[in-house]
């Protein structure tokens, strides 16, 4: 279903914006209002942090059932738009501007559970290789389907039980000028040729499925942490999408870099 939407909505994007005024004919209604909405994030209409109409304002708002508009937040999350927030409603998560960035903000450089974090942690990659990029991955990492990517899996054990599983998918070119991303050593802070110039999370939590419920040793009413990382290159480029998934009890660092503020 969440490839539909992505397809979708990436046909009517190249025709163009929907007004609000313009009735909803050519595809789907959802694809439609999708589309709006994704037009008003673009346009900075809908900013990082303002929360998405909900279900019934917007099925009100364009004359579509309930069932319709819940498919509107869905197709918005799948393109990595928005993300919901249990007793709240929908928040937009839309990408800073680089002029935002500019003013000191903090810079992602590298994810702590990379490395063990304590002694007697152990991490390993368990997956390095080649593979077709599914639809959601494609959406974060902005590149066509079909396509193939890097997939890089790791998994960080602490006292023998799996505390933390990170999946992370580069695009093809970047393995061509970095070899060790279809390795399996473990990468380090500073590799040539991947320079992460800033980056974003998202950070939620949920029930874990049965299959983490086993990895992780864990009752399923246990939650379990999911980190997205998005980080980009200094021409705004995505070099890397990650998931990290981990035991609620388990202590998720990151380490910061600030950028200094621009000259007046």
């Amino acid at each position: 279903m969440v490839a539909c939407y992505l397809l979708a909505a990436s046909r009517l994007w190249h025709h163009g914006p929907v007004s609000p005024d313009t009735p909803l004919q050519r595809d789907a209604p959802y694809v439609q209002i999708i589309e709006h909405y994704r037009q008003q994030i673009r346009d900075g209409r809908l900013q990082d942090g303002d929360m998405l109409p909900s279900g019934r304002e917007i099925a009100a708002e364009f004359g579509v059932s309930l069932a319709t508009a819940a498919k509107v937040a869905t197709g918005l999350q799948a393109l990595g738009l928005v993300t919901p927030r249990p007793g709240a409603g929908t928040v937009v998560t839309a990408s800073r501007p680089p002029a935002d960035r500019a003013r000191g903000g903090p810079l992602l450089i590298t994810l702590a559970t990379r490395a063990p974090s304590r002694p007697g942690d152990k991490a390993r990659v368990v997956e390095a290789g080649m593979v077709a990029a599914r639809q959601d991955v494609a959406a974060q990492l902005g590149i066509e389907l079909p396509a193939q990517v890097v997939r890089r899996q790791q998994v960080s054990t602490r006292d023998g039980v799996i505390a933390a599983v990170l999946t992370s998918w580069f695009p093809q070119p970047l393995a061509r000028g970095v070899p060790e991303l279809l390795s399996r050593a473990r990468l380090t802070e500073e590799i040539p040729g991947y320079q992460p110039a800033w980056g974003e999370d998202w950070v939620s939590a949920r029930p874990p499925t049965s299959a983490e419920a086993r990895q992780f040793e864990i009752k399923r009413g246990s939650p379990v942490a999911i980190v997205h990382s998005r980080r980009f290159d200094a021409a705004d480029t995505v070099i890397e999408y990650s998931e990290l998934t981990a035991r609620a009890d388990t202590r998720i660092i990151y380490r910061y870099a600030y950028s200094a503020h621009p000259s007046p």
